[in-house]
């Protein structure tokens, strides 16, 4: 990056990129919610057999590619708003400098460097000859005492002042160069594996994607005001009103998991976030397993008689390495199994009035997840079942028909209006229960 790149340099070339980036990703979003609202749903309602549900399989795989191209699509909008902004800042301050070093006598050349005019000192009888300087960034107590005993000492009053433009100008340089060669590798990783399968490693590389990217924009993001600390509903409604559409998708791009956690927000926005949380922890969940299951030592050993102290012909007892390996390998599957539960809710509704809404998820410990079987925004009662003693992500989907079944009975016992009936497993259940 040099001065002259930097003082072409278009910020809104890469504002608009960004805005393609999130249209296409509204598109993906729409053809997503199509397939599994409209084309699935109205699929599995009418049809039935084999065909059926291998082409169910097919919507699913659709779906999910583009649910991934979505998400991927807001990193990456996201990224090249931060890009933008960061440029733009320094691009500002080129400006501004140049801006002075014209209001003030001096040119500033092509190069950067700055041109001053002959002046004259007070009490000096000829003015001194002009010339021109070039700028230095990063400077220290040190270096900035030696320019400014270097100017008031120079013959030529104009010198100091040119000095000190022609340093904002590098300053300026310098702060784009750092910009640029910490986007690059950023914007440059995000690309994706050249197929139509979305892989779990696809998944995992999105949450890596966007710990780079949230990382790196700090200076875009914190335009954005934060939820409030309260935590108050009504307040977490009256801030996501207040933001842009810019503004939100970034936001949920970089911070789904909690825009998934705030209640007063809208159901579906909330599901939203919460399938992404969802997919790249499920996604975290298999790679881990698949590790796991590669290091199985050997499973069996001969067997030694205690009475004899000699191998028992024929006879074997698993090895203590295996019996540990084989203990974290179930603990491994239990922490999938109750995601695979939620999203095959997902893969399974046959009507608005049964769709599933994600409005929590936490599949670390124990998991937490809060599902609701309606739009609770919509619904004319809201009925919450919380599980007691024993309950944990693991074997949410009981807990989850349990509440179907709930909705159901309430809407048959009034069909005139609508029920939205909601899973609470917000917190850590107790495992046990107190000794009577």
């Amino acid at each position: 990056m040099d001065y002259a790149t930097l003082k072409a340099f278009k910020p809104g070339e890469f504002e608009e990129a960004a805005a393609g980036y999130r249209t296409m990703g509204s598109a993906a979003q729409a053809a997503k919610e199509h397939i599994e609202n409209t084309v699935a749903t109205g699929m599995r309602a009418a049809l039935k057999g084999e065909a059926a549900e291998a082409a169910q399989r097919q919507l699913q795989a659709v779906a999910k590619n583009f649910h991934y191209m979505q998400t991927e699509c807001g990193v990456i909008g996201t990224a090249l708003s931060g890009f933008a902004y960061d440029m733009a800042a320094a691009q500002r301050k080129l400006e501004a400098a140049v801006e002075d070093a014209g209001a003030d006598g001096c040119t500033v050349n092509g190069d950067g460097s700055v041109d001053y005019p002959a002046g004259r000192k007070p009490g000096e009888e000829k003015d001194a000859a002009g010339g021109a300087v070039t700028g230095s960034a990063g400077g220290n107590a040190t270096s900035d005492a030696l320019e400014r005993q270097a100017a008031n000492i120079h013959p030529n009053p104009n010198f100091g002042k040119a000095v000190g433009y022609a340093n904002r100008i590098a300053e300026a340089v310098r702060e784009a160069t750092d910009a640029d060669t910490k986007w690059e590798p950023k914007i440059r990783s995000l690309q994706a594996d050249d197929d139509l399968t979305v892989s779990d490693r696809d998944w995992t590389d999105v949450t890596s994607d966007t710990a780079g990217v949230r990382e790196s924009a700090g200076g875009y993001l914190g335009t954005i005001k934060p939820p409030p600390a309260n935590d108050w509903p009504q307040d977490n409604a009256n801030w996501w009103n207040g933001l842009s559409e810019e503004q939100r998708e970034a936001y949920v791009s970089m911070h789904p998991a909690s825009i998934g956690a705030l209640d007063g927000l809208p159901s579906a926005v909330r599901d939203d976030a919460n399938r992404i949380v969802l997919a790249e922890q499920r996604a975290a969940r298999q790679l881990d397993y698949d590790a796991w299951l590669r290091k199985e030592p050997e499973h069996y050993r001969p067997y030694i008689s205690p009475v004899t102290g000699r191998e028992v012909k024929g006879a074997t007892v698993p090895t203590d390495e295996w019996k540990a390996w084989n203990e974290k390998r179930k603990q491994l599957e239990n922490g999938y199994k109750g995601m695979d539960a939620i999203q095959k809710r997902f893969d399974s509704y046959t009507s608005e009035s049964s769709r599933p809404y994600l409005l929590g998820f936490d599949g670390n410990g124990m998991g937490r997840a809060i599902v609701s079987i309606g739009n609770p925004d919509t619904a004319d009662n809201v009925v919450t079942y919380v599980p007691g003693t024993f309950a944990k992500l693991e074997s949410i989907d009981e807990d989850i028909g349990r509440a179907k079944s709930l909705q159901a009975q309430a809407e048959a016992t009034d069909g005139s209006r609508k029920t939205a009936s909601i899973v609470w497993l917000g917190y850590d259940a107790p495992q046990a229960r107190r000794p009577s």
